[in-house]
C-alpha cells in the first residue's frame, strides 16, 4: 500500500460521492452531546487534536498528535463554545514504541499502522455523563460507522456524522473509511456498534480528500495500558507531561496521506 505523505494539518478531506446516506449534526448543545460527553478537545502549544477517554483518567488519541508537540497538553471533554464538561492537565504520555522507531527511522509508511498514543490526566473524570468507551475489534467492511471529532471552521464544538463506511481493512491494521476530517481531527473517535453499545473501533490518523485513514485499536491499545500501568506507581505527578517512550526521539509528525 504505497503512500505519499503531506502535511497533517494542511488537508481537508471531503466527502465521499459513495456516501449518500451520511448524515451530520453539530453537538453544540448538551442534550446533543448525549453519549458523546467522554470525547474532547486535547490542546498543545502546538496545535488542537481530539481524543477521548477509554479511563477515567486515559484518553486515546494519535501519536502524532503528542509526538513532537511539546509537553504541556491540556484535555477538555465535552468541550463546546468555551466551556467543557471538565478540564484536566496530562502528567503522562504513552507512544506507541513502534511509532517511535518508525520516525527514527524516517519511515512514513511504518507510522501510520502505529500512529496510536495514550495520556493519562492529572484526575480522574468522574462526571456521570463522561463515559469512558470500551475499544472493538474492526468490523468487516462495509459497515457503517461514526465518527466525532473537532475540526477546522467547526472547533467550537463537535460534529458527529453518522452513516460513513468501513471501506477497506489492510493487512497492516490500517483501515479505510470515506468519514470526513479536517484541521483537528486527527486523534477523533471512529465509533461502531458492538454488543449493543457503542464503542471505538479506529482513530483518525490521516488521509486524502476522498478517503479517512485509521488505525485498528484491539492490539495495540492493551499494549500501551500495560505499558501505563507498569510506569504509574515510579511517574510522580507534574504540572507537565512526561513522555513515556523508548529513548528520546525528535521527528516530525505523521502526515495526512495520499495514495499513489
Amino acid at each position: 500500500m504505497p503512500f505519499r505523505f503531506l502535511c497533517l494539518f494542511g488537508l481537508i478531506i471531503g466527502l465521499s460521492t459513495a456516501a449518500v446516506a451520511q448524515t451530520k449534526d453539530r453537538l453544540d448543545r448538551r442534550d446533543k452531546l448525549l453519549g458523546f460527553e467522554a470525547v474532547g478537545l486535547l490542546e498543545s502549544r502546538n496545535g488542537n487534536c481530539t481524543g477521548a477517554l477509554i479511563t477515567r483518567d486515559v484518553v486515546l488519541t494519535a501519536a502524532h498528535c503528542v509526538h513532537g508537540k511539546g509537553e504541556q497538553f491540556k484535555f477538555r471533554t465535552g468541550f463546546s463554545h468555551g466551556s467543557a464538561i471538565a478540564t484536566r492537565n496530562a502528567v503522562d504520555v504513552v507512544i506507541a514504541p513502534a511509532y517511535l522507531d518508525a520516525v527514527a527511522r524516517g519511515d512514513r509508511r511504518a507510522q501510520t499502522p502505529n500512529d496510536v498514543a495514550l495520556v493519562r490526566l492529572a484526575s480522574p473524570i468522574y462526571d456521570p455523563g463522561a463515559n469512558p468507551y470500551d475499544v472493538a475489534n474492526a468490523p468487516k467492511a462495509g459497515t457503517r460507522l461514526t465518527l466525532v471529532s473537532y475540526g477546522r471552521g467547526r472547533m467550537e464544538a463537535l460534529t458527529m456524522e453518522r452513516g460513513c463506511k468501513l471501506n477497506r481493512r489492510y493487512q497492516n491494521g490500517v483501515v479505510a473509511m470515506d468519514c470526513s476530517a479536517t484541521f483537528g481531527s486527527s486523534g477523533a473517535p471512529v465509533f461502531v456498534q458492538s454488543g449493543g453499545q457503542r464503542r471505538i473501533f479506529s482513530i483518525v490518523s490521516g488521509g486524502t480528500d476522498e478517503v479517512t485513514y485509521g488505525v485498528e485499536l484491539s492490539e495495540i491499545v492493551p499494549e500501551l495500558m500495560r505499558t501505563l500501568r507498569n510506569k504509574r506507581a515510579l511517574a510522580p505527578v507534574s504540572r507537565s507531561a512526561r513522555r513515556i517512550s523508548v529513548g528520546d526521539r525528535s521527528g516530525d509528525s505523521i502526515r495526512f496521506i495520499r495514495p499513489d
